[in-house]
């Protein structure tokens, strides 16, 4: 599906903006945790995805700031330091870095980070189902043609995080839309909530 971007992103060390990722090319990723690293400046998370030819492919998907505003922001969000173990099986919408980006990276930091990377916007949990990772990307971008409608609608609908970052996305111009039309328009009519 994303084929073998082999990345290792400096930033993975630093913090860094939305203009560092692609956000008109979601990536979407199912695979078995290896680990989760709540570190600064993001935390980490390595999984193996398997592809059709029964290759493993390790990614690393980096997500929400541990510090934040203060050193509690993943916990005041719900996420504990055992919120991922090793074997468990996610599915990830992210972003990979644009091609800009990656020419700048350096070859020293190869063998750091030798994993294809993205940053993770939705994580689709098994017990939990979809939530809001990262805070850089366009959410709608996120939706397949093989969703249900419905899941997205709940979604935005009941996790205020994901109706602001909804709203917000619809109206990000300068990033084209890649999601259904016709799915966009639905989740934006059956929202309990009206965008401001």
């Amino acid at each position: 599906m994303a084929g073998t971007l082999l990345v290792c992103v400096s930033s993975v060390q630093a913090h860094h903006s939305s203009s560092m990722f692609d956000l008109s090319k979601p990536i979407w990723l199912e695979g078995t945790v290896v680990s989760y690293t709540p570190i600064n400046p993001h935390t980490r998370i390595v999984i193996e995805q398997r592809g059709e030819d029964g290759r493993v492919q390790r990614w690393t998907v980096e997500g929400p700031s541990r510090s934040g505003s203060s050193p509690n922001s993943l916990e005041r969000r719900g996420v504990s330091a055992d919120f991922l173990k090793p074997g468990d099986v996610i599915e990830v919408c992210g972003f990979a870095p644009t091609r800009d980006t990656l020419a700048r990276v350096p070859t020293d930091n190869h063998s750091r980070y030798p994993n294809a990377f993205v940053h993770g916007h939705v994580l689709v949990m098994p017990s939990t189902g979809m939530q809001i990772w990262g805070s850089y990307g366009k959410l709608e971008n996120c939706v397949r043609s093989s969703d249900e409608a419905q899941t997205w609608i709940d979604f935005v609908n009941a996790d205020e995080r994901a109706h602001g970052m909804w709203c917000h996305s619809r109206h990000v111009v300068n990033i084209a839309s890649v999601a259904p039309a016709a799915m966009v328009e639905a989740i934006d009519r059956l929202k309990t909530t009206p965008c401001r």
